[in-house]
C-alpha cells in the first residue's frame, strides 16, 4: 500500500562558502542549556537542567529571569508564540506558561486528558491546543486545553508499521507538525495529524526554524531545508562541537556548551 511506503525529500543540494559566514559576537550563559528556543522577535531563551529558564536579546543582555519553585528539568521551550512560552517536563509529565517576562502559571498534569501510560513528547499547537504523540501506541493526537476533548486522534501504526519512534524534538510551523528521532529523520504531518514524509537525516536531535527554512546541525554543518522547495543549503561550521542554532534577521545564534556565538552572512 502507498500509505506504508515512506516518502523522502529529494533534494538539490549545494554548499554556501563557509567564508560568506562572519562571526558578528558571542556572549556566555550562567549554566549549560539543555533546551531553548527563539522567538519572532529574534529574543532567545535557555533552560537549565534545575529548571532556570532565561531571556535574552540578540546582544546578549539578559532580559528576565525565572526560577522555580519545583525543580526539574524542561525537556521542551517554546517561546515563538511571543507573549507566552511553553515549557514541558517529560519527567512529569507536566506543562506550564509563561509570559513574556516568564512569569509562571501553575503547573498542569498530562492525566488531566486520560492520558494512559503516556512515553512522547507534546508541544502547542497554532490553533492554542496541543500536540501530543505517544511513542508507547504510535498515535498522534490534538487535544482541547480547555476542556481536555481531543480534536484529532490519529493511529500511525498503518502509515509508519513497526517503526519504533522515540521522539527527541517536536514542533508545529506553519501549519505543519515535525517530529525529530535521531535514527529515522524528522517526520512531517499535516495540520490534521496526517503524515506526510521523512526528511531522512538522522541524529538530529534539535532543529529550529526562519522563513521557509529548517534548520538544524548535521556532521558539523548548518542545514537549511527548504520545507516546500526541498532544496538543501549547507554551512561548513567553523566549530565542530556547536549543539543548535537559531536562525533570526540574518544572524546565526550558535550554542555550545555556555557560549552563543553570533554569525551574519556577508
Amino acid at each position: 500500500m502507498k500509505n506504508n511506503i515512506i516518502r523522502l525529500f529529494l533534494f538539490l543540494g549545494f554548499q554556501i562558502n563557509a567564508q560568506e559566514l562572519k562571526k558578528a559576537g558571542s556572549f556566555q550563559l550562567p549554566f549549560k542549556p539543555v533546551t531553548g528556543s527563539i522567538d519572532r522577535q529574534g529574543n532567545l531563551y535557555f533552560a537549565s537542567k534545575s529548571g532556570v529558564i532565561e531571556k535574552y536579546d540578540q546582544k546578549g543582555n539578559l532580559l528576565f529571569h525565572y526560577s522555580p519553585q519545583t525543580q526539574a528539568e524542561p525537556s521542551l521551550l517554546e517561546a515563538w508564540q511571543g507573549l507566552r512560552v511553553f515549557v514541558y517536563y517529560s519527567a512529569f509529565q507536566q506543562y506550564l506558561f509563561l509570559n513574556r517576562f516568564l512569569t509562571d502559571s501553575e503547573r498542569y498534569d498530562l492525566g488531566r486528558f486520560n492520558l494512559d501510560q503516556f512515553n512522547g513528547l507534546v508541544t502547542l499547537s497554532g490553533d492554542n491546543n496541543l500536540w501530543v504523540f505517544d511513542s508507547n501506541s504510535l498515535t498522534l493526537q490534538k487535544i482541547d486545553l480547555q476542556n481536555g476533548e481531543v480534536l484529532l486522534d490519529n493511529s500511525l501504526l498503518l502509515t509508519l508499521g513497526d517503526k519504533n519512534i522515540q521522539p527527541a524534538f517536536i514542533r508545529e510551523y506553519q501549519n505543519l507538525l515535525f517530529i525529530s528521532d535521531p535514527i529515522q529523520g524528522t517526520l512531517i504531518f499535516d495540520n490534521l495529524g496526517n503524515y506526510i514524509e521523512t526528511i531522512s537525516i538522522a541524529k538530529v536531535n534539535f532543529f529550529s526554524f526562519s522563513k521557509d527554512d529548517l534548520i538544524f546541525i548535521s556532521e558539523d554543518s548548518l542545514v537549511m531545508i527548504d520545507i516546500y522547495k526541498k532544496t538543501k543549503k549547507e554551512v561548513s561550521l567553523a566549530d565542530p562541537s556547536y549543539q543548535s542554532v537559531f536562525m533570526e534577521n540574518n544572524q546565526i545564534f550558535a550554542l555550545k556548551k555556555r557560549t552563543i556565538d553570533i554569525y551574519k552572512f556577508n
